[in-house]
């Protein structure tokens, strides 16, 4: 139970870091920029969203980790089995 929670935490980690450095690279918006923008502007930060970063945001986003996660979990099965 424990190592198929550790590999499926693992994937969903590599996948997040390999999205962040991607959508960086192509000038999109992630979550820490948001957030960062949240703090030092508050609400001012929504002028700076574009289209494409609340695309990447609220739908891209979590459609990957999600399958990313879905991935893990059958790495995780097809290793502990």
């Amino acid at each position: 139970m424990i190592a198929k929670a550790y590999i499926l935490g693992l994937v969903v980690l590599l996948a997040a870091i390999a999205f962040n450095v991607v959508v960086q690279r192509l000038g999109v918006m992630g979550w820490y920029d948001f957030l960062n923008g949240l703090v030092s502007e508050g609400r001012g930060v929504f002028r700076r969203v574009r289209f494409i970063d609340h695309l990447w945001l609220w739908l891209l986003y979590p459609l990957l980790l999600g399958l990313s996660a879905r991935a893990g979990s059958a790495l995780a099965d097809h290793l502990t089995n």
